[in-house]
């Protein structure tokens, strides 16, 4: 999807630090409640989606099974939420806590969706693309292969494209508080709790920035 070497290998960078980042949470921290290494896991897939994007190939993978895996998880931030135990946090406030990863993951849905319905798998190759319904090719030397064609497609893009940017933002001023407001003391279990609570948060804002990047690039 992305023609610029540079943007294409810092996006690959960042997408694959985050899917090993995302396996390790989810299965170093045996204490931790299920639902959060599950989160941790879908977080990992959605990176790896997202690198796989970036480059040709990805386009080949197949986007129906991408787009129901991404719904249903989507949904399950949702019900997880409603369902599950939250311990002494209401559910209304745990509900407002997953809906941006729940935004986050449906529009990683509709990415998938619209790349698919706008292109047909195995037209291009390595060294040629042809214009499709629904899609636009760029000219050589540009930033993306490819483009949406349809003004509602490229609208939303751009809307969700702003979404995620404001979670980015929001989420690293979140990180970098909960960083530097740790305690203090080395070892002990509320400084290393309130470390990988920074890392969790910094590393949902660079996801969120990461496909910020590509909704822009499919504008």
């Amino acid at each position: 999807m992305i023609a610029a070497t540079g943007l294409r290998w810092i996006l690959t960078l960042i997408f694959c630090a985050l899917a090993a980042y995302g396996l390790w949470r989810a299965f170093a921290a045996r204490s931790h409640p299920w639902t959060a290494r599950l989160a941790h896991g879908l977080h990992a897939v959605m990176a790896l989606a997202m690198f796989a994007m970036a480059w040709s190939w990805g386009m080949d993978l197949p986007g129906t099974p991408q787009v129901i895996f991404f719904s249903a998880a989507a949904a399950w931030f949702v019900l997880a939420a409603l369902a599950l135990p939250n311990g002494p946090e209401p559910r209304l406030r745990a509900l407002a806590s997953t809906l941006p990863h729940t935004v986050m993951t449906g529009a990683m849905a509709w990415m998938v969706a619209a790349m698919s319905s706008g292109m047909s798998m195995g037209a291009m190759d390595a060294g040629q693309a042809h214009d499709m319904p629904g899609m636009d090719m760029s000219a050589p030397g540009a930033l993306a292969t490819m483009t949406l064609g349809g003004t509602g497609d490229r609208w939303t893009a751009g809307l969700l494209a702003l979404v995620l940017l404001a979670l980015a933002l929001w989420w690293l001023a979140k990180g970098f508080d909960t960083g530097r407001l740790a305690p203090r003391a080395t070892g002990g279990a509320a400084s290393g709790g309130a470390v990988h609570a920074a890392w969790d948060v910094g590393c949902h804002g660079l996801m969120a920035l990461g496909m910020a990047v590509m909704f822009v690039l499919m504008v």
